[in-house]
């Protein structure tokens, strides 16, 4: 009896002992457990935007009222967070959930909004929608005078021009008639000339750095040349969302590109990565159509496809600054002579130099050498 009394109180010693070191480790495992958990949070589509519509247009500067509603009667919030852009705008803790908004970022366009709504059972309601804004100003409207006018060739189907060291430059396209050419401005006459390919339909061109860039139009590829010889030395598709290039310009250390809507594309002219997209919009709303562009002082010009109107563009906000209408640039019977379709208006060059704007259109008989006049 006494050796096993003393056997039982030694099992009952070791035994103790493991239990405590292992309670112990335990222990240490909890503490570090506690120290990396983190509490989940679930986030439910509990929410309804009452008002603003998505994509609903606004005027720059107004005031914009933002109703939100539980999609459930019986879900309680106990107080709600409006992000704008990305910034904390507003917070609400007690009924009516309506708040007051006036997106300040100078951007024509999209704003984005995200409604987080804490709810009682510990979920949050979550809803992302966004707004568009149009500029809250009339565009300057602005008539022109002719200086000089020019020969051009009525074979060129004009995609591209700018001036360059006393010379302009223009891409032609349509399939097969595609070109690049240097162009002698008194008389029209074209130095040189680089037919591309019979599959590609040739689009804008620019200047930068001793190259040219072309665009082509539904491919979506861009030629690079060296601007003395017409050689290609390079190849590169810039990313549009249509995956189509019209219009391009370089402004300063930036190519900027068009694909058709009221998108301007700005791409790093080394790397060709795309950098961001700036959204056209005047006091009506979204400008599209944007196609052939040129920089100019400061602005973008940019024709706006199968119109004879030019609008002036703030490259850092979008806004539709002025608006040139050039219907009444050709006489009647120049008109007559034109072929049906859309032999319209396309090419903007700018001559920093001098100062001087020229202007011309699809397989039209004239270069025009214009100044412009603020109505």
């Amino acid at each position: 009896m006494k050796i096993s009394s003393f056997l039982t109180l030694v099992l009952v010693f070791i035994l103790s002992s493991c239990n405590g070191n292992s309670v112990n480790r335990d222990n240490g495992k909890a503490n570090s457990s506690a120290q990396v958990v983190e509490k989940t949070i679930e986030f439910v589509n509990s929410l309804r935007i009452k008002s603003p519509h998505r994509g609903d247009v606004f005027s720059y500067g107004k005031q914009i009222e933002i109703v939100i509603n539980p999609k459930k009667k019986k879900i309680e919030i106990d107080s709600i967070q409006i992000f704008g852009d990305g910034e904390l705008v507003g917070s609400l803790k007690q009924k009516p959930w309506v708040a007051k908004w006036t997106p300040m970022k100078a951007k024509m366009g999209r704003h984005n909004l995200k409604i987080l709504a804490y709810q009682e059972d510990g979920k949050v309601g979550l809803v992302n929608t966004y707004i568009n804004i149009k500029s809250d100003k009339a565009p300057v409207e602005y008539s022109f005078e002719i200086v000089k006018s020019y020969p051009h060739d009525k074979r060129a189907y004009t995609q591209g021009l700018f001036f360059h060291d006393g010379y302009l430059y223009e891409g032609t396209g349509q399939q097969g008639e595609s070109s690049l050419r240097k162009v002698k401005l008194e008389n029209g006459e074209a130095l040189s000339l680089l037919n591309l390919e019979q599959e590609y339909f040739g689009e804008g061109i620019t200047y930068y750095q001793g190259k040219i860039i072309q665009l082509t139009w539904n491919s979506g590829k861009a030629f690079v040349m060296d601007a003395e010889t017409f050689e290609k030395t390079d190849t590169f598709y810039p990313q549009t969302n249509k995956r189509e290039c019209w219009g391009i310009t370089t402004m300063k250390d930036e190519l900027v590109i068009t694909d058709g809507s009221n998108a301007l594309y700005f791409f790093d002219p080394n790397s060709y990565e795309r950098k961001r997209v700036v959204e056209v919009y005047d006091n009506v709303g979204k400008v599209d159509s944007l196609n052939e562009l040129e920089y100019i002082n400061g602005k973008i010009f940019a024709n706006v496809w199968l119109t004879d109107r030019i609008v002036i563009i703030n490259p850092a906000t979008g806004q539709v600054e002025g608006s040139l209408n050039l219907g009444s640039i050709m006489t009647m019977s120049d008109k007559r002579k034109l072929r049906d379709g859309d032999d319209v208006l396309n090419g903007i060059a700018y001559d920093s130099a001098n100062d001087r704007i020229f202007v011309t259109g699809k397989r039209w008989p004239k270069m025009f050498e214009i100044k412009l006049k603020e109505n």
